[in-house]
């Protein structure tokens, strides 16, 4: 994969060779005729369209590309590329509250194939539609979208835009750093090293076998942004590092006596309070992996308990399935997580229970 543009509102970096340097230099043309544009908004319910991200530039022709917030909820987009104009739109369920919104804009001009799909990283929910014959981009016009050319818009409500060369999956991500030790029955053995057939030990001692492994890179921005959680917290042996999303199962008097259950899931962007879990410094790109699970057992990591990677049914949707990072594995080899019986922490219920456990 080649992340060639990253920015929010502190920075902007475009690079038409690539962010990878361990990677070969790839020749990028004057078009990019195949690629994705991600970008991460906080949105509610409006009353009026506004525009999120877009740029125009009317020389040697007009050229126009431009993605708006809709009243009431979801995202429209327009490419406008010459006379040819692709148009597509998405609503979304809004429930009054604000929510991150990860829009991701994937297309193949040549095969004359695009998507655009909406998710909400904190949840498994996703909405995506055809796009139907995209147009090519110029790359100029992509880096002047990134590095603030002053025909671009930027809303004060985007997180980060990024842009790669290769059509992006959608859907279930892997969370952990490769490097994160995993307990098996051997002892602990990085992320990245296991494979099919492998054990790990589960929270429980249980022993299962290793399904899957995949890994992904993705921007280090937004609800990419690594997070360091740090020993001793959260029976640590050792700092880990974790995508934000990446939950936690926290058990324990405690978690008993403050929300009567034995156990909690707590996603890790929720237990950012400068001792327990910072914000780690990142480049441009971050690398995670995860495993697949026969059952979503919970894994060891360096002696916290973290879940390995939820994918529900995604075996029975051959659309989701094919558009996600799952899309070379057979169906028949995937198995069939039910939903998590823990409750999931808000943010300040997180803190909460993180303040009580240092008292």
């Amino acid at each position: 994969m080649s992340w060639i543009g990253i920015n929010d509102h502190e920075d902007g970096r475009f690079s038409k060779t690539g962010f990878d340097k361990r990677a070969p230099i790839p020749k990028r043309g004057p078009i990019l005729e195949r690629g994705t544009l991600m970008f991460e908004t906080q949105v509610a319910g409006h009353e009026r369209t506004h525009e999120l991200l877009g740029i125009a530039h009317p020389f040697p022709w007009p050229r126009e590309l431009s993605f708006r917030a809709i009243p009431g909820g979801g995202i429209s987009m327009l490419h406008r590329h010459n006379t040819d104009i692709t148009h597509a739109a998405i609503r979304w369920a809004n429930d009054g509250r604000t929510h991150t919104l990860r829009v991701t804009y994937a297309w193949n001009a040549p095969d004359g194939w695009g998507r655009l799909a909406l998710e909400r990283p904190e949840g498994n929910s996703i909405v995506s539609r055809p796009v139907h014959m995209p147009r090519p981009f110029m790359t100029d016009d992509l880096r002047d979208l990134v590095l603030a050319h002053p025909a671009r818009t930027l809303s004060k409500e985007l997180l980060f835009s990024a842009i790669s060369t290769d059509i992006l999956p959608i859907g279930p991500m892997p969370s952990l750093h490769p490097a994160t030790p995993i307990a098996t029955p051997s002892g602990y053995r990085a992320a990245e090293s296991l494979q099919r057939g492998d054990t790990v030990v589960t929270d429980n001692g249980d022993i299962v076998p290793v399904l899957h492994t995949v890994r992904h890179t993705v921007p280090a921005r937004g609800s990419f942004a690594p997070v360091r959680l740090r020993a001793p917290y959260f029976g640590l042996q050792r700092d880990i590092i974790v995508a934000p999303e990446q939950r936690l199962v926290l058990r324990g008097s405690e978690v008993e006596y403050i929300f009567g259950q034995e156990a909690v899931l707590v996603p890790a962007r929720h237990l950012v309070n400068g001792h327990a879990a910072i914000w780690s410094t990142a480049g441009n790109t971050a690398d995670y992996v995860q495993v697949i699970l026969p059952g979503h057992e919970v894994l060891m990591a360096a002696g916290c308990a973290v879940e390995s990677l939820y994918i529900g049914r995604i075996r029975r949707d051959t659309d989701r399935l094919d558009a996600s990072v799952l899309a070379n594995t057979p169906s028949r080899l995937l198995p069939e997580h039910a939903r998590p019986i823990h409750q999931v922490l808000g943010p300040f219920e997180a803190i909460t229970l993180v303040d009580q456990r240092a008292a």
